[in-house]
C-alpha cells in the first residue's frame, strides 16, 4: 500500500467526490468509508442531503461501487442519488434533471416521501402518490393507487394506480430498467432479465396509459403535460 489516504473525500455542488488509493486493498477502502460516515460528526455535518457521488483515483467495478454507496447508507442519513464522473458539467446534469422533474409534477403526485433506497427485498404500498428518494434495487415492489416518482434508478418493481381500470397515475424514474411495470391494468415485463448499475449517462423515462396501451418514453415537459391532458 502507497503511503496515500485510502479515502480522502472533497465536494463539488450537490456531490461528493471520493479520491481512492489505488493501491490500497479494497477491504481497507471500506473500513475507511464506514469510519468517515459513521463518525458523529460526519453525521451532523453531511445530514440528510441529496447528492451525487463520484470516484477517482483508480477503476472500480460496479459491484465495488454498490459495496461503499452501501456502506454509506448504513451509516449516515444521507441520500445518495447516483454516481457521476468528475467533471462537474456532467454531475449538474443530473442533479438538473431531479430538480426539472420535481419542478414538473404536481403537488398531489407526491403525496408521500420514502427517504433512501428500497432493498432487501422489500414491498412498500401506498394509497396516495409516492417519491422514492432512492433506488427501487430488484426483488423490490413498490405499489401505490396514485403514481410513483423514482429519484434513482427503478430496477424492481413499479405497479400505479392499482385500484382502477382505468386512470391518469404514471411511472416516473430517473434510470428506468424494471423488472416489471404497470399502470392500471396494463402491465409490462421484459423479455430478459434487465441488468442493473449506476450509470453515468441518465435519461429519465415515464410510463403512462395511452388509449389503453402503456406506453414509455423519454421525460420531458410537453410529455407530462400531455399525461396531465389525457
Amino acid at each position: 500500500m502507497s503511503g496515500n489516504l485510502p479515502v480522502v473525500i472533497k465536494s463539488f455542488k450537490d456531490g461528493i467526490r471520493f479520491i481512492i488509493d489505488k493501491d490500497c486493498p479494497f477491504e481497507d477502502i471500506l473500513k475507511e468509508v464506514e469510519n468517515i460516515f459513521s463518525d458523529s460528526k460526519s453525521r451532523h455535518f453531511f445530514g440528510d442531503a441529496a447528492v451525487a457521488v463520484s470516484f477517482d483515483g483508480r477503476t472500480l467495478t460496479d459491484e465495488q461501487e454498490v459495496q461503499i454507496l452501501s456502506k454509506i447508507r448504513a451509516n449516515c442519513d444521507l441520500n445518495v442519488l447516483c454516481v457521476v464522473c468528475d467533471d462537474d458539467s456532467k454531475n449538474q446534469h443530473y442533479l438538473k434533471a431531479v430538480k426539472h422533474m420535481m419542478d414538473m409534477v404536481k403537488p398531489q403526485d407526491t403525496g408521500h416521501f420514502y427517504r433512501g433506497s428500497v432493498t432487501d427485498g422489500q414491498c412498500l404500498s401506498y394509497d396516495d402518490g409516492i417519491v422514492i428518494l432512492g433506488d427501487v434495487n430488484p426483488g423490490c415492489v413498490i405499489k401505490s393507487s396514485g403514481s410513483i416518482i423514482v429519484l434513482g434508478g427503478l430496477y424492481g418493481e413499479a405497479h400505479a394506480g392499482i385500484d382502477f381500470e382505468e386512470t391518469d397515475a404514471f411511472v416516473i424514474a430517473l434510470e428506468m430498467n424494471a423488472e416489471a411495470v404497470s399502470v392500471g391494468p396494463a402491465l409490462y415485463t421484459p423479455e430478459s432479465k434487465p441488468k442493473w448499475g449506476f450509470k453515468k449517462k441518465l435519461q429519465p423515462k415515464i410510463a403512462f396509459l395511452k388509449d389503453g396501451e402503456l406506453v414509455f418514453d423519454n421525460l420531458n415537459k410537453s410529455v407530462l403535460e400531455s399525461v396531465y391532458a389525457i
